[in-house]
Protein backbone atom coordinates (compact mmCIF):
# COMPACT_ATOMS: atom_id res chain seq x y z
CA UNK A 1 0.00 0.00 0.00
CA UNK A 2 1.20 3.53 -1.15
CA UNK A 3 2.56 4.62 2.61
CA UNK A 4 1.99 8.17 0.70
CA UNK A 5 -1.61 7.91 1.02
CA UNK A 6 -3.37 9.50 3.52
CA UNK A 7 -4.13 7.08 6.15
CA UNK A 8 -7.89 8.50 6.40
CA UNK A 9 -8.70 8.38 2.76
CA UNK A 10 -7.70 4.68 3.36
CA UNK A 11 -9.75 3.54 5.97
CA UNK A 12 -13.05 5.41 4.41
CA UNK A 13 -12.37 2.80 1.38
CA UNK A 14 -11.71 -0.46 3.86
CA UNK A 15 -14.38 0.40 5.56
CA UNK A 16 -16.54 -0.21 2.63
CA UNK A 17 -14.32 -2.27 0.23
CA UNK A 18 -15.07 -6.55 0.06
CA UNK A 19 -12.50 -8.85 0.50
CA UNK A 20 -11.02 -11.01 -3.35
CA UNK A 21 -11.32 -14.93 -2.46
CA UNK A 22 -9.68 -16.93 -5.35
CA UNK A 23 -9.48 -14.00 -8.16
CA UNK A 24 -13.09 -13.11 -7.79
CA UNK A 25 -14.64 -10.47 -5.43
CA UNK A 26 -16.70 -11.82 -2.29
CA UNK A 27 -20.23 -10.63 -1.60
CA UNK A 28 -20.17 -9.16 2.19
CA UNK A 29 -23.42 -8.28 4.18
CA UNK A 30 -23.90 -4.48 3.88
CA UNK A 31 -24.21 -2.68 7.14
CA UNK A 32 -26.91 -2.86 9.24
CA UNK A 33 -29.19 0.17 8.44
CA UNK A 34 -33.13 1.07 9.70
CA UNK A 35 -35.42 -1.19 9.59
CA UNK A 36 -37.41 0.02 7.01
CA UNK A 37 -40.77 1.87 8.07
CA UNK A 38 -44.24 2.59 5.50
CA UNK A 39 -43.59 4.76 2.93
CA UNK A 40 -44.87 8.33 3.16
CA UNK A 41 -45.46 10.13 -0.06
CA UNK A 42 -45.06 12.77 -1.41
CA UNK A 43 -41.46 12.71 -0.47
CA UNK A 44 -40.04 15.10 1.65
CA UNK A 45 -38.17 18.07 0.37
CA UNK A 46 -35.00 17.08 1.81
CA UNK A 47 -33.85 13.68 2.95
CA UNK A 48 -30.57 13.11 5.23
CA UNK A 49 -29.85 9.49 5.35
CA UNK A 50 -27.94 7.49 7.83
CA UNK A 51 -25.70 5.50 5.88
CA UNK A 52 -21.91 5.70 6.91
CA UNK A 53 -19.88 4.19 4.41
CA UNK A 54 -21.89 4.07 1.31
CA UNK A 55 -21.09 7.79 -0.92
CA UNK A 56 -23.47 7.78 -3.18
CA UNK A 57 -22.36 9.15 -6.15
CA UNK A 58 -25.13 8.24 -8.79
CA UNK A 59 -28.91 8.06 -8.02
CA UNK A 60 -32.16 7.08 -10.37
CA UNK A 61 -35.65 6.84 -9.33
CA UNK A 62 -37.42 3.30 -9.35
CA UNK A 63 -41.38 3.85 -10.10
CA UNK A 64 -42.15 0.42 -9.30
CA UNK A 65 -40.97 0.57 -5.54
CA UNK A 66 -41.41 4.63 -5.81
CA UNK A 67 -38.00 4.88 -3.73
CA UNK A 68 -34.66 6.09 -5.00
CA UNK A 69 -31.62 3.44 -5.95
CA UNK A 70 -28.42 4.48 -5.01
CA UNK A 71 -24.73 3.18 -5.80
CA UNK A 72 -21.67 3.27 -3.66
CA UNK A 73 -18.92 4.33 -4.45
CA UNK A 74 -16.92 2.30 -1.17
CA UNK A 75 -18.90 -1.09 -1.53
CA UNK A 76 -19.79 -1.90 -4.64
CA UNK A 77 -23.50 -2.06 -4.08
CA UNK A 78 -26.74 -0.79 -5.02
CA UNK A 79 -29.59 -0.16 -2.32
CA UNK A 80 -32.84 1.18 -2.07
CA UNK A 81 -34.02 4.12 -0.47
CA UNK A 82 -37.56 4.77 0.53
CA UNK A 83 -39.48 8.50 1.73
CA UNK A 84 -38.85 7.28 4.87
CA UNK A 85 -35.11 7.46 5.07
CA UNK A 86 -34.78 3.87 5.66
CA UNK A 87 -31.95 2.02 3.15
CA UNK A 88 -32.19 -1.60 2.51
CA UNK A 89 -29.85 -3.79 0.09
CA UNK A 90 -30.67 -4.45 -3.93
CA UNK A 91 -27.54 -5.68 -5.01
CA UNK A 92 -24.79 -7.10 -3.06
CA UNK A 93 -21.25 -6.52 -3.60
CA UNK A 94 -20.14 -7.77 -6.51
CA UNK A 95 -16.20 -6.98 -6.94
CA UNK A 96 -14.07 -4.11 -5.04
CA UNK A 97 -15.16 -1.46 -6.91
CA UNK A 98 -17.12 2.31 -6.66
CA UNK A 99 -20.94 1.74 -8.63
CA UNK A 100 -20.95 5.45 -9.76
CA UNK A 101 -24.18 5.99 -12.42
CA UNK A 102 -27.33 3.67 -12.29
CA UNK A 103 -30.53 4.15 -14.69
CA UNK A 104 -33.57 2.21 -13.55
CA UNK A 105 -34.94 0.14 -17.15
CA UNK A 106 -37.93 -0.50 -16.27
CA UNK A 107 -39.45 -1.68 -19.29
CA UNK A 108 -37.26 -4.50 -18.60
CA UNK A 109 -37.05 -4.77 -15.32
CA UNK A 110 -33.34 -3.83 -14.89
CA UNK A 111 -30.77 -1.42 -13.23
CA UNK A 112 -27.95 -0.99 -15.20
CA UNK A 113 -24.81 0.89 -13.08
CA UNK A 114 -21.24 2.04 -14.24
CA UNK A 115 -18.57 0.72 -11.81
CA UNK A 116 -14.32 0.76 -11.67
CA UNK A 117 -12.06 0.23 -9.34
CA UNK A 118 -10.22 3.65 -9.75
CA UNK A 119 -10.74 4.73 -6.03
CA UNK A 120 -9.39 1.59 -4.80
CA UNK A 121 -6.36 1.95 -6.85
CA UNK A 122 -5.65 5.42 -6.06
CA UNK A 123 -5.53 4.66 -2.62
CA UNK A 124 -3.14 1.50 -3.21
CA UNK A 125 -5.69 -1.09 -2.23
CA UNK A 126 -5.58 -2.67 -5.24
CA UNK A 127 -2.35 -5.15 -6.48
CA UNK A 128 -1.31 -2.93 -9.57
CA UNK A 129 -0.23 -5.81 -11.23
CA UNK A 130 -3.34 -7.07 -11.80
CA UNK A 131 -5.47 -5.64 -14.70
CA UNK A 132 -8.15 -2.38 -14.28
CA UNK A 133 -11.72 -3.22 -13.73
CA UNK A 134 -14.11 -0.74 -15.12
CA UNK A 135 -17.69 -1.79 -16.72
CA UNK A 136 -21.14 -1.69 -17.08
CA UNK A 137 -23.51 -4.30 -14.72
CA UNK A 138 -26.67 -5.33 -15.51
CA UNK A 139 -29.13 -6.33 -12.62
CA UNK A 140 -32.49 -7.69 -12.07
CA UNK A 141 -34.78 -4.77 -10.53
CA UNK A 142 -36.73 -7.08 -8.64
CA UNK A 143 -33.95 -9.35 -6.81
CA UNK A 144 -30.76 -7.36 -7.50
CA UNK A 145 -29.10 -10.55 -9.68
CA UNK A 146 -26.45 -10.23 -11.95
CA UNK A 147 -27.80 -10.49 -15.25
CA UNK A 148 -24.26 -8.99 -16.70
CA UNK A 149 -21.05 -7.72 -15.72
CA UNK A 150 -19.40 -6.37 -19.30
CA UNK A 151 -16.06 -5.40 -19.08
CA UNK A 152 -15.27 -2.01 -20.61
CA UNK A 153 -11.57 -1.60 -19.77
CA UNK A 154 -10.29 -2.40 -23.00
CA UNK A 155 -6.63 -3.07 -21.82
CA UNK A 156 -6.51 0.82 -20.74
CA UNK A 157 -4.48 1.94 -18.23
CA UNK A 158 -6.70 3.93 -16.27
CA UNK A 159 -9.78 3.32 -17.07
CA UNK A 160 -13.37 4.93 -15.34
CA UNK A 161 -16.68 3.92 -16.31
CA UNK A 162 -18.78 6.87 -15.00
CA UNK A 163 -22.23 7.24 -15.84
CA UNK A 164 -24.47 5.05 -17.93
CA UNK A 165 -28.33 5.53 -19.46
CA UNK A 166 -30.19 3.76 -21.99
CA UNK A 167 -32.34 4.52 -24.87
CA UNK A 168 -36.18 2.58 -26.00
CA UNK A 169 -34.78 0.16 -27.86
CA UNK A 170 -32.38 -1.01 -24.29
CA UNK A 171 -29.18 -0.29 -25.73
CA UNK A 172 -27.12 1.23 -22.99
CA UNK A 173 -24.34 3.78 -23.20
CA UNK A 174 -21.57 4.39 -20.57
CA UNK A 175 -18.91 7.24 -20.53
CA UNK A 176 -15.45 6.70 -18.91
CA UNK A 177 -13.82 9.94 -17.61
CA UNK A 178 -10.70 7.89 -17.75
CA UNK A 179 -10.22 7.22 -21.25
CA UNK A 180 -12.56 10.18 -22.88
CA UNK A 181 -15.13 7.49 -24.55
CA UNK A 182 -18.85 6.68 -24.57
CA UNK A 183 -19.12 2.99 -25.12
CA UNK A 184 -22.35 1.34 -27.10
CA UNK A 185 -23.31 -2.34 -25.26
CA UNK A 186 -26.25 -4.26 -26.59
CA UNK A 187 -29.73 -5.52 -25.04
CA UNK A 188 -27.62 -8.95 -24.46
CA UNK A 189 -24.22 -7.24 -22.88
CA UNK A 190 -21.97 -7.26 -26.25
CA UNK A 191 -19.73 -4.34 -26.81
CA UNK A 192 -21.30 -2.97 -30.02
CA UNK A 193 -18.77 -0.35 -30.61
CA UNK A 194 -16.82 2.98 -28.93
CA UNK A 195 -17.53 6.32 -29.41
CA UNK A 196 -14.53 8.72 -29.91
CA UNK A 197 -13.82 12.42 -30.71
CA UNK A 198 -10.57 14.75 -30.33
CA UNK A 199 -13.45 16.79 -28.39
CA UNK A 200 -13.58 14.47 -26.05
CA UNK A 201 -10.08 14.40 -24.93
CA UNK A 202 -8.70 16.34 -21.68
CA UNK A 203 -5.91 15.55 -19.35
CA UNK A 204 -8.32 16.02 -16.53
CA UNK A 205 -12.28 14.56 -15.76
CA UNK A 206 -13.82 13.38 -19.64
CA UNK A 207 -17.30 12.41 -20.32
CA UNK A 208 -19.62 12.46 -17.37
CA UNK A 209 -23.28 12.97 -17.48
CA UNK A 210 -24.81 10.87 -19.89
CA UNK A 211 -28.95 11.16 -21.24
CA UNK A 212 -30.55 9.41 -24.33
CA UNK A 213 -32.98 11.95 -25.52
CA UNK A 214 -36.26 9.98 -26.81
CA UNK A 215 -35.56 11.74 -30.59
CA UNK A 216 -32.92 8.81 -30.72
CA UNK A 217 -29.78 10.76 -29.93
CA UNK A 218 -27.46 11.15 -27.15
CA UNK A 219 -26.34 14.18 -24.60
CA UNK A 220 -23.41 13.76 -23.21
CA UNK A 221 -21.87 16.36 -20.59
CA UNK A 222 -17.70 16.59 -20.75
CA UNK A 223 -17.03 17.33 -17.01
CA UNK A 224 -13.76 19.70 -17.46
CA UNK A 225 -14.93 22.53 -19.16
CA UNK A 226 -18.42 22.35 -18.66
CA UNK A 227 -19.16 21.29 -22.76
CA UNK A 228 -22.08 19.62 -23.77
CA UNK A 229 -22.58 16.97 -26.61
CA UNK A 230 -25.12 15.67 -29.07
CA UNK A 231 -24.78 12.09 -30.71
CA UNK A 232 -26.57 11.45 -33.01
CA UNK A 233 -26.59 7.78 -34.93
CA UNK A 234 -24.84 6.24 -31.47
CA UNK A 235 -26.06 2.82 -32.69
CA UNK A 236 -24.46 2.91 -36.30
CA UNK A 237 -21.17 2.63 -37.40
CA UNK A 238 -20.73 6.44 -37.74
CA UNK A 239 -22.15 8.58 -35.39
CA UNK A 240 -22.02 11.74 -35.75
CA UNK A 241 -20.93 13.74 -32.65
CA UNK A 242 -22.38 17.66 -32.17
CA UNK A 243 -21.22 20.68 -29.64
CA UNK A 244 -23.82 22.38 -28.06
CA UNK A 245 -23.85 25.63 -28.02
CA UNK A 246 -24.74 27.05 -24.40
CA UNK A 247 -24.96 30.54 -23.82
CA UNK A 248 -22.72 30.28 -20.80
CA UNK A 249 -20.81 27.08 -20.02
CA UNK A 250 -20.16 25.66 -16.36
CA UNK A 251 -16.74 25.20 -14.70
CA UNK A 252 -17.94 21.59 -14.71
CA UNK A 253 -20.54 19.19 -15.83
CA UNK A 254 -21.30 15.98 -13.83
CA UNK A 255 -24.68 14.02 -13.71
CA UNK A 256 -27.56 15.19 -15.99
CA UNK A 257 -31.03 14.22 -16.12
CA UNK A 258 -33.85 14.73 -18.78
CA UNK A 259 -37.30 15.81 -17.69
CA UNK A 260 -40.49 15.11 -19.33
CA UNK A 261 -40.72 18.72 -20.37
CA UNK A 262 -37.67 18.36 -22.50
CA UNK A 263 -35.33 20.23 -20.12
CA UNK A 264 -31.98 19.02 -19.02
CA UNK A 265 -31.07 19.25 -15.36
CA UNK A 266 -27.04 19.37 -14.83
CA UNK A 267 -24.54 19.29 -11.49
CA UNK A 268 -21.71 21.00 -11.15
CA UNK A 269 -18.75 20.84 -8.71
CA UNK A 270 -15.70 20.84 -8.29
CA UNK A 271 -14.96 17.63 -6.78
CA UNK A 272 -12.42 16.39 -10.41
CA UNK A 273 -10.93 20.37 -10.87
CA UNK A 274 -7.05 19.87 -11.05
CA UNK A 275 -4.88 22.16 -10.42
CA UNK A 276 -6.67 23.39 -7.31
CA UNK A 277 -9.37 25.20 -8.90
CA UNK A 278 -12.43 25.85 -6.88
CA UNK A 279 -16.16 26.06 -7.95
CA UNK A 280 -19.35 26.51 -7.19
CA UNK A 281 -21.70 24.20 -6.15
CA UNK A 282 -24.41 24.47 -8.24
CA UNK A 283 -27.48 22.80 -10.06
CA UNK A 284 -29.03 24.19 -13.16
CA UNK A 285 -31.26 23.89 -15.72
CA UNK A 286 -31.22 24.00 -19.94
CA UNK A 287 -33.90 24.01 -22.31
CA UNK A 288 -33.32 24.38 -26.10
CA UNK A 289 -35.60 25.40 -28.81
CA UNK A 290 -33.89 24.12 -31.84
CA UNK A 291 -33.48 20.83 -30.48
CA UNK A 292 -30.09 20.56 -28.84
CA UNK A 293 -28.30 22.40 -31.28
CA UNK A 294 -28.10 25.47 -28.47
CA UNK A 295 -28.85 25.39 -25.20
CA UNK A 296 -29.62 28.21 -22.72
CA UNK A 297 -29.39 28.18 -19.20
CA UNK A 298 -32.98 29.26 -17.44
CA UNK A 299 -32.20 28.39 -13.96
CA UNK A 300 -29.01 28.05 -11.84
CA UNK A 301 -29.03 27.72 -8.59
CA UNK A 302 -25.95 27.72 -5.86
CA UNK A 303 -26.62 24.51 -4.59
CA UNK A 304 -26.30 24.48 -0.29
CA UNK A 305 -25.69 20.93 0.43
CA UNK A 306 -21.97 20.45 -0.98
CA UNK A 307 -20.76 18.47 -3.87
CA UNK A 308 -23.72 17.88 -5.73
CA UNK A 309 -23.15 15.08 -8.56
CA UNK A 310 -26.34 14.16 -9.83
CA UNK A 311 -30.26 14.06 -10.70
CA UNK A 312 -32.81 11.69 -10.34
CA UNK A 313 -35.90 12.71 -11.92
CA UNK A 314 -39.37 11.56 -9.91
CA UNK A 315 -43.24 12.11 -9.83
CA UNK A 316 -42.63 14.31 -7.17
CA UNK A 317 -39.66 16.70 -8.30
CA UNK A 318 -35.95 16.92 -9.41
CA UNK A 319 -33.88 15.21 -6.63
CA UNK A 320 -30.49 15.60 -6.67
CA UNK A 321 -28.04 13.59 -4.23
CA UNK A 322 -24.74 14.75 -2.59
CA UNK A 323 -23.03 11.46 -1.38
CA UNK A 324 -19.73 13.01 0.69
CA UNK A 325 -17.53 11.78 -2.27
CA UNK A 326 -15.48 14.60 -1.16
CA UNK A 327 -14.21 12.10 2.26
CA UNK A 328 -12.95 9.39 -0.31
CA UNK A 329 -10.95 11.83 -2.12
CA UNK A 330 -9.46 14.66 -0.15
CA UNK A 331 -9.68 12.65 3.50
CA UNK A 332 -11.66 16.09 4.88
CA UNK A 333 -14.42 14.79 6.74
CA UNK A 334 -17.68 16.32 5.57
CA UNK A 335 -19.92 18.24 7.77
CA UNK A 336 -22.49 15.26 8.45
CA UNK A 337 -19.93 12.08 8.77
CA UNK A 338 -21.99 8.69 7.85
CA UNK A 339 -25.02 10.67 5.99
CA UNK A 340 -25.78 11.41 2.09
CA UNK A 341 -28.49 13.86 0.74
CA UNK A 342 -31.36 13.94 -1.47
CA UNK A 343 -32.30 17.58 -1.56
CA UNK A 344 -35.75 18.53 -4.07
CA UNK A 345 -34.23 21.10 -6.89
Amino acid sequence: MDASVPASRRTLLRLGAVGAVGGALAAAPLPAFAASRSESSPLPGTLSVNAPGVYPEGVAWDPRRKAFLVGSSAQGTISVVKADGSVTPLVAPFAQVSVLGITVDAARNRVLAAYTDYFFRLLGMVDPSQPPVSGVGVFDLTTGAVQHLVDLSAGQAEPRANDVTVDDDGTIYVTDTGVDTVSVVSRDGKVIQVIQDDRFVTSDTGPNGIVAHPAGFLLMGKYDGGRLFRIDRPRSARPVVSEVRLDRAPLSLDGLALRKDGSLVAAANDLSLSGGRTGRDAVLVLRSTDNWRTARTVQDQTWPIEDPTTIAVTPYGDYVVSGGLREILTGVPSATPGQFHLRRR
